[in-house]
């Protein structure tokens, strides 16, 4: 390092003329930039009147003369210009000025911030000027920033004069926490009284001028200082007592003035110093189950929390005016931000103290509520807030200091009377606030899954009916949407529709669960069987109107969960028989003709309805097609499981001839109903089992089958296709195809009833 003294020396020279050498730059640049301000209102205020400009191209002028400022040279063309010709140039302009003064000087002042602290920094490792001369040095810089700010200032650079006396305090508040911590030539209650005065001149002073960059740079600039100067000590009263004076500088701008950028910085830059602080020394403890520092952590949240209650609300109830919408959610944030630690703090070990704590709160956000309702009792949406917030947190402890379970009970309590009232009062917070809380509840009956780990009564327990009072409180919540005629009917359709879904999905994940739990013996199949009509039921429930409300949302649903519990009944079916049974007469296929009976009438409601999952296409051909390829592929099963389990040694043959014979009725059965009641989808669906019937007896059955099943399979088969031929040629010679019949039958197929009305 010696060696290079001489270069480190010329480092020094040259950042020490950078200052003023940028100041020079900075004012000429501002006096060059007034310039052009006063001739472009001069041009603004010429009005719309137009401008002579010559035909050839000149260089550009801010005048309305020539090159160089001279009029245009006798007998030139000139043309009238429209006066916002020049619009180009002065968006430029203005854009210019902008990064020139406000974004140039903003990056320059919190660079400097960080060199000066860098320099401070450095200088104390390398031994260079003793601890009072760098203090000395740092407070005259400081000084000097602020003289040359006002100075500059007074003769009319007031934004570049802004931000340097924005940066004299924040090297004012480097100076005295370096001559405090690193340096030790101040004890806490010095630096303490140093620390306010600066803040206060500070924040005085951007009151008096009326100029919010001032606060905001220089409480910037002290959030920065100890991040800067931090020398990796754990000294929490030190820091916070610190961060504590930097906080009452914006309650004294929330004080006088309406400046929402000061609270936000002050909030962000104590959280997160708080946070660092956290998360270098107290959360290493906490993992390892020491907390010595509990205490203190606890008290300045607390304090912190208090604060910044404080600050967002202090200019509303001083001056009576309507607070904005960013210092309402500030409110809201710093209560979150504060549960999250306190929660990590005090959730493990002090589950009760947290209860407390959350009771505090809630009763912390009460106080203010009542202050506005006496203060500002126009501003609803602050009042309302605030109300919520204090309810929430006080109904917090509950669930906190009782049963796990209560807390779902209780917020789906809470979600329906939100619900009620702001569709009494027409409030969209108190309704946003419910469906908040509505998604808390489901949050938390996840959060304790799975649903049952000790034994437990079938249906009558707490789990159960814990996750079954909130469905209903879902189910609730849609009824209370679904009658209130003010809403807009669009919003009203969206919102029955979720909530009526989500409670039957809450009801049926529960209902599975419940059965899933339920101890049987090894080898039964209590689970499977029992969800067939679990599933039939549901099914009936999403597609049956009126119980469901209008919409896409509850038909889709239905259709899936048709999807779904068809799979699921074709891959579990096997299961039911362990042991020879009669075709079709056994209890496991009668159990799962529940669910094609519920398609087939999931199918008839919504067609009667004219229920739509797109605008083309209808939900009841889809049902009706799962009922329909459900019964076919059930028998199929059957039979073939029946023969499986006969105790027969060559059982498939049996099998295989069997299912021909099946499929050859069932699509002669589908073609018979497709002609009787003028259904053409049906008639495809018959055509198109033919069709593979024709593929397993030429691929499967020729090859694996004896003469005999192999003859009565073709036998049958053959049988049932002259036995359609012969109803077409029949229907053909009657009639039936007419052009002007198909075109009555596809119309009677898209027909929609003209009663369907909404609910």
């Amino acid at each position: 390092m010696e060696e290079f003294w001489g270069l480190w020396a010329l480092l020094a020279v040259a950042a020490l003329l950078c200052g003023p050498v940028a100041l020079a730059v900075s004012l000429t640049a501002l006096k060059r930039i007034r310039e052009i301000q006063g001739q472009l209102a001069a041009e603004r205020r010429a009005g719309d009147r137009p401008r002579l400009t010559p035909v050839f191209p000149a260089p550009a002028s801010t005048s309305a003369e020539g090159f160089g400022g001279h009029p245009p040279a006798p007998g030139a063309e000139v043309r009238p210009t429209a006066p916002g010709v020049a619009r180009p140039r002065r968006e430029s302009l203005a854009l210019e000025q902008r990064i020139g003064t406000r974004w140039a000087l903003v990056a320059g002042v919190i660079t400097i911030v960080f060199a000066v602290g860098f320099f401070l920094k450095y200088a104390y490792e390398s031994g260079w000027i003793g601890p009072l001369g760098r203090v000395l040095i740092a407070a005259a810089g400081g000084l000097l920033a602020l003289a040359i700010g006002e100075l500059t200032r007074r003769r009319g650079y007031d934004f570049v004069a802004k931000g340097v006396t924005a940066l004299g305090f924040v090297i004012l508040y480097a100076t005295v926490f370096a001559a405090h911590r690193w340096y030790g030539l101040l004890s806490s209650a010095p630096a303490y009284g140093l620390a306010t005065a600066i803040t206060t001149a500070a924040m005085f002073y951007a009151v008096v001028v009326d100029e919010v960059i001032v606060a905001v740079l220089s409480l910037a600039g002290g959030y920065i200082t100890p991040v800067v100067l931090s020398t990796g000590e754990n000294l929490p009263t030190l820091l916070f007592s610190y961060v504590l004076i930097l906080s009452a500088g914006a309650i004294i701008c929330a004080y006088r003035r309406k400046w929402g950028s000061v609270s936000i910085i002050g909030f962000f830059g104590t959280y997160l110093l708080y946070m660092g602080w956290w998360e270098r020394f107290y959360r290493p403890a906490l993992e390892q189950g020491v907390t010595p520092q509990l205490g203190i952590a606890v008290f300045w949240l607390t304090v912190f929390f208090v604060v910044y209650l404080i600050v967002p609300l202090l200019h509303t109830l001083v001056r009576r005016v309507r607070a904005p919408a960013q210092n309402i959610v500030l409110a809201l944030v710093n209560g979150g931000v504060v549960l999250y630690f306190l929660a990590a703090m005090l959730m493990d070990k002090h589950e009760n103290w947290l209860a407390f704590g959350s009771l505090l709160m809630g009763v912390a956000y009460l106080g203010p509520a009542v202050l506005v309702l006496f203060r500002c009792p126009d501003d609803t949406n602050l009042r309302i807030t605030l109300l919520l917030a204090g309810l929430s947190f006080a109904s917090l402890a509950v669930p906190l200091y009782f049963e796990a379970n209560a807390i779902a009970l209780l917020w789906a309590i809470e979600a329906v009377a939100f619900a009620a009232v702001g569709l009494r009062y027409r409030n969209f917070l108190i309704q946003a606030a419910a469906g908040l809380l509505a998604a808390l509840t489901v949050g938390d009956l996840l959060y304790h899954l799975p649903l049952h780990t000790q034994p437990f009564r079938p249906v009558l327990n707490a789990a159960f009916g814990t996750w079954s009072f909130v469905a209903a409180a879902f189910l609730a919540g849609h009824v209370l949407y679904r009658i209130d005629k003010h809403l807009d009917a669009v919003v009203r359709q969206a919102v029955t529709q979720i909530l009526y879904a989500a409670g039957l999905l809450l009801l049926l994940v529960a209902i599975g669960m419940e059965l899933w739990d339920i101890p049987i013996n090894e080898g039964e199949t209590f689970f499977e069987r029992q969800m067939i009509p679990v599933f039939a039921a549901f099914l009936l429930l999403f597609v049956a109107r009126p119980v469901a409300p209008r919409g896409p949302l509850c038909p889709l649903l239905g259709v899936s969960l048709a999807a779904i519990g068809s799979i699921f009944l074709l891959v579990v079916y096997p299961r039911f028989h362990e042991q020879p049974f009669p075709v079709f007469a056994n209890a496991g296929f009668l159990r799962s003709l529940i669910l094609v009976a519920a398609l087939f009438a999931a199918a008839w409601l919504a067609r009667r309805d004219g229920q739509k999952l797109l605008e083309e296409l209808p939900v009841a051909p889809l049902l009706a097609l799962f009922g329909i390829l459900m019964l076919w592929l059930l028998m199929t099963q059957d039979i073939w499981v029946h023969f499986q389990l006969g105790g027969r040694a060559n059982w498939r043959p049996s099998a295989q001839m069997y299912i021909s014979v099946l499929w050859a009725l069932y699509a002669s059965a589908l073609m018979v109903i497709g002609l009787r009641w003028r259904r053409r989808s049906v008639r495809y669906l018959g055509l198109g089992i033919f069709v593979l019937l024709l593929a397993k007896i030429f691929v499967v059955d020729t090859r694996t089958l004896d003469v005999t099943y192999r003859i009565a399979g073709f036998l049958a088969t053959g049988l049932a296709l002259v036995g359609v031929s012969y109803l077409y040629q029949y229907l053909k010679k009657m009639g039936f195809f007419d052009p002007a019949r198909l075109n009555g039958e596809a119309a009677q197929d898209r027909q929609r009833p003209d009663d369907a009305r909404d609910g």
